[in-house]
């Protein structure tokens, strides 16, 4: 089954390739999306979840980033600490 899986998924990846080779198409995909996340968006007058995960700010961006630098430092700490662990 897990060829099968891995046939369908390759066939899925070409075909989409294959469709967003036009720019046309790509054209018509980027509207879509838009679409999609204005109807999405457009259920809620509340300027701080319109504006989540956009930092208009330089300085907010700059925090939002040393954030996940942050988080990733730490979850490579806990990795090195486990595979000391498993070492010993």
């Amino acid at each position: 089954m897990g060829k099968v899986t891995k046939l369908i998924g390759t066939a899925g990846v070409l075909a989409g390739t294959a469709y967003l080779s036009k720019e046309d198409n790509r054209k018509k995909v980027k509207r879509g999306l838009d679409k999609a996340v204005y109807k999405a968006t457009s259920w809620t007058n509340d300027p701080y979840l319109l504006h989540l995960g956009k930092p208009d700010e330089s300085r907010d961006a700059n925090m939002v980033d040393e954030g996940a630098m942050t988080s990733v430092l730490y979850y490579n700490e806990l990795r090195d600490r486990a595979s000391e662990k498993d070492d010993v």
